[in-house]
């Protein structure tokens, strides 16, 4: 954040015009000046302006590394950096693993422009992640310790469409063992079937 108080902001999104659009928005602001964006991390770090940016605004489906990954290393590389996820998925537990990444906020697409305006200056202030989640306890947790390495085995069958019969001829286990693992999967994706189930592990990057 500059000593004028203008935070600068980069926008990922895959979109083009939903970029255009939101940078249009936020550029009415003075409080925000858009320095770049593009549709991958890169097309916006790599520039001469990535030295500028206070706050990345990152959407969660894009092509290459999950936004986990994406996170965590900007944490690591460019901790002055606040990312800010800007989704269309209200998914508990997309939120948790990556604010446990290091991302400063969640916003979903659906928020006003100017509560989005808001949380955009607290990010960039650092005052974010004090009240990001309601389960503070959580998020110690790292996004790994979602499923256990066997959950993950059954999670990589049910993705080539295996039944649960075959789930248990694959890996030596009797089908209850399986449902068992099946039931845990749904139950910490919090999600009620093997597609939501298969859409949440993408997102979270977990098969990655």
């Amino acid at each position: 954040m500059t000593d004028f108080g203008v935070v600068h902001v980069a926008i990922v999104d895959d979109h083009h015009l939903f970029r255009e659009g939101l940078a249009s928005i936020l550029c009415a602001r003075p409080q925000i000046r858009v320095v770049a964006h593009g549709a991958r991390p890169a097309d916006v770090l790599t520039t001469v302006e990535a030295a500028a940016i206070d706050v990345l605004l990152l959407d969660v489906e894009l092509d290459g590394p999950p936004a986990r990954t994406t996170i965590a290393s900007l944490r690591r590389t460019r901790p002055n950096i606040a990312v800010v996820v800007l989704t269309m998925h209200r998914d508990a537990v997309l939120r948790r693993t990556l604010l446990a990444a290091g991302a400063a906020d969640f916003v979903t697409k659906t928020t006003p422009s100017s509560e989005l305006i808001e949380r955009i200056i607290r990010a960039a202030s650092g005052r974010s992640r004090v009240s990001a989640s309601p389960e503070p306890e959580r998020l110690s947790l790292p996004s790994a310790a979602l499923l256990s390495d066997r959950e993950l085995e059954v999670l990589r069958l049910i993705m080539r469409a295996h039944t649960n019969a075959e789930i248990a001829s694959d890996l030596g286990l009797a089908v209850g063992t399986v449902k068992r693992h099946v039931y845990n999967v749904f139950r910490k994706l919090e999600v009620s079937s093997r597609v939501a189930a298969i859409t949440a592990a993408t997102r979270l990057g977990l098969m990655d």
